[in-house]
C-alpha cells in the first residue's frame, strides 16, 4: 500500500490483529511485532488444560446472548464484541457446543472457530502471565517509531492513550475484543475515517463491519469498505479492486505504481495506436423512439410566449398547443386587465398554430384557471 502512496490515517484490530494495526500506526518497528505475535503462540503453546476450550461465532448481539449464558459465567463469556448483531463466545468447548445446537435450533447463526483456546477470556490467564515475561525479556520498552496514524484499541473501545508495552499485550489476551466500540469511534466526527480498508486472508470482519455501518444510519452509509484479500479469489485482484476504489473515491493513489509490472526485465507499457477499426455492423436497426422523443429532437418551432410548444405526440393534422399564462413571466399581460380573454390573443393563437399551408384549421380552446375574470399574477390561462 505505502508503495501505491496509500497511508492510513487511523487503524483498528481484531484481537491479535492489534499488533498489525500497532505497526500500521507506527506503535511498534517491524522486529517489535513479529516478537509480539510471535511470543503470544509460544505461550499459548505451553498452555495445558484438564478441559477442551474453544471459541464459537453467533449471530446475535451481546444483550440477546445472553439468555444463552450461564447466570455466574464461569464455563463461557463473550470474547469479542463484534458487532451490534454479533459476538464471540469463549469457554468450555462442550458448553460451546450445547449453546451452539440452542442457537441454530432457534434459527440463529452459530459456529464454532478451529482453535483450541479460550482467547479474550480468564482461561488466558496463565499463559498471558507467560507471555507478559516474555515480551519484557526479549522486546524493547518503548516503540523506536514515530506514529504516524491514530490508533483506535479494540482493548479499551477508544483511541490509544497508552504504550503498546508488556502489559498492554498481556491485556489483549486476556479482555474482551471491543471491536463494536473502537470502529465506531475511528468513524465518529468529522475527521472520522470514510473508507475502511481491511487487511487480512479473507475479509472476515466484512458482515460486522456492514452490521456497524446499519446501526449507524445515515452516517454509516457514506463509509465505503473492501477486503485487500477474498477468500478463493487472487489475492492481487482483490488488491487491484482495492486500488480501483481508491481511485474511484478520488482518494490519492499512484496508479503508476499499481500498473507497474514487478518484473524489473519487462519492458514499460506503451499505449497502442495501430489496432484496427472495428467493423461495426448496421443491418439490424435496434434503435427504437416514440412519437413523443422524435417530436421533442425535431420540434420545428421554438415555444411561443401566448402559444407554447405543441404537445408532444399529437398528430400535425391535428396539432394541440399548451401554453401557461402567467403575469410573472409575461409582464405585458397586466395591460390586458378586462373581464374575458383579449380577443386579440385569439386570433394570434389561431394563426400561430397554423403551418401556412391552410391544409387544416388550428384549434385553439381557452381554459380559464383561477376564481377572478381578470389576469392576477397566482392564476393563468392554458391553451390546448
Amino acid at each position: 500500500m505505502e508503495t501505491w502512496g496509500v497511508y492510513p490515517e487511523a487503524v483498528v484490530g481484531h484481537s491479535s490483529g492489534e499488533i498489525a494495526a500497532a505497526y500500521a500506526a507506527g506503535l511498534l518497528t517491524a522486529e517489535e511485532a513479529i516478537k509480539v505475535a510471535y511470543f503470544r503462540g509460544q505461550a499459548c503453546a505451553t498452555k495445558q488444560d484438564a478441559v477442551a476450550l474453544g471459541m464459537l461465532a453467533a449471530g446475535l448481539g451481546p444483550e440477546e446472548i445472553k439468555g444463552y449464558l450461564d447466570a455466574e459465567g464461569q464455563q463461557v463469556q463473550i470474547g469479542c464484541y463484534n458487532s451490534p448483531n454479533s459476538v464471540t463466545l469463549s469457554g468450555d468447548r462442550a458448553e460451546l457446543e450445547r449453546i451452539r445446537d440452542r442457537l441454530v435450533q432457534d434459527g440463529y447463526f452459530a459456529r464454532m472457530l478451529l482453535v483450541n483456546f479460550a482467547y479474550h477470556s480468564k482461561h488466558m490467564v496463565e499463559p498471558a502471565m507467560s507471555y507478559e515475561e516474555m515480551l519484557r525479556k526479549n522486546c524493547g520498552a518503548s516503540p523506536s517509531r514515530k506514529q504516524d496514524a491514530r490508533m483506535f484499541s479494540s482493548v479499551s473501545g477508544k483511541l490509544q492513550d497508552r504504550d503498546c508495552d508488556a502489559d498492554y499485550w498481556k491485556t489483549n489476551m486476556i479482555s474482551p475484543v471491543r471491536f463494536d466500540e473502537a470502529v465506531r469511534e475511528m468513524v465518529a466526527g468529522r475527521d472520522g475515517a470514510d473508507f475502511l480498508i481491511e487487511i487480512g486472508p479473507s475479509g472476515a470482519l466484512a458482515g460486522p463491519v456492514a452490521q456497524i455501518k446499519k446501526a449507524l444510519g445515515d452516517k454509516g452509509s457514506n463509509i465505503q469498505y473492501c477486503s485487500a484479500s477474498a477468500r478463493g479469489k487472487d489475492s492481487i485482484k482483490s488488491l487491484f479492486d482495492v486500488a480501483g476504489r481508491l481511485f474511484v473515491a478520488s482518494s490519492p493513489i499512484a496508479l503508476s505504481k499499481v500498473n507497474q509490472s514487478q518484473d524489473s526485465a519487462a519492458e514499460p507499457p506503451s499505449v497502442i495506436v495501430d489496432l484496427p477499426n472495428y467493423k461495426w455492423n448496421h443491418l439490424t436497426k435496434y434503435w427504437h423512439e416514440s412519437e413523443s422523443s422524435k417530436d421533442w429532437r425535431f420540434r420545428k418551432y421554438p415555444h411561443h410566449d401566448l402559444l407554447g410548444s405543441k404537445i408532444l405526440g399529437t398528430s400535425w393534422n391535428a396539432p394541440s398547443w399548451k401554453k401557461t399564462l402567467r403575469v410573472e413571466n409575461l409582464h405585458w399581460l397586466r395591460d390586458h386587465r378586462v373581464s374575458r380573454y383579449p380577443s386579440t390573443s385569439f386570433m394570434t393563437n389561431a394563426c400561430c398554430s397554423t403551418d401556412g399551408s391552410g391544409d387544416h384549421l388550428p384549434r385553439c380552446w381557452i381554459h380559464r384557471h383561477g376564481s377572478r375574470s381578470s389576469l392576477p399574477s397566482s392564476s393563468g390561462y392554458r391553451s390546448h
